[in-house]
C-alpha cells in the first residue's frame, strides 16, 4: 500500500528508447507514408512534442515542414499549422490510423 492507502499500480510498460530497432522501424514506416497535410509522397519525419520521441513523429512534405516555405509550413508557424490541420493528438492519431491501414493492406496482399 502507498500513502494514499491504495495498492501499487504494477509495473509500467517500458517505452521504446530513441535509436532502438523499434523506433527505427517506426520512423521508417512513417517516412513511407504520404504527407499529412497534402498527401504527396516524399516526406520528412517531424518529431512531435517534448520530450522528443522517435515514436511520436509526423510525415510532412518539405513544403509543409520547413520554415523557408512560409505560411502553411509547420516550422513557419506551428500555431497556424495546428489551426489548419488539427492538434498534435489528432495528427498522431491520424498517423496511427494510416500505419494500421498500411499494415492491413500489406497483410491482405500476402
Amino acid at each position: 500500500m502507498n500513502l494514499a492507502g491504495l495498492p501499487p499500480l504494477g509495473l509500467k510498460a517500458e517505452k521504446p528508447v530513441n535509436g532502438t530497432a523499434a523506433c527505427k522501424r517506426h520512423m521508417a514506416a512513417v517516412a513511407a507514408l504520404p504527407c499529412l497535410a497534402c498527401g504527396v509522397h516524399g516526406v520528412e519525419v517531424h518529431h512531435e512534442g517534448k520530450p522528443r520521441s522517435d515514436m511520436r513523429v509526423l510525415p510532412l512534405c518539405p513544403r509543409h515542414h520547413r520554415r523557408e516555405y512560409g505560411p502553411g509550413a509547420y516550422h513557419y508557424s506551428p500555431k497556424a499549422f495546428y489551426a489548419e490541420h488539427g492538434d498534435s493528438k489528432l495528427l498522431l492519431a491520424k498517423v496511427a490510423d494510416m500505419l494500421a491501414g498500411e499494415f492491413n493492406h500489406i497483410r491482405r496482399q500476402s
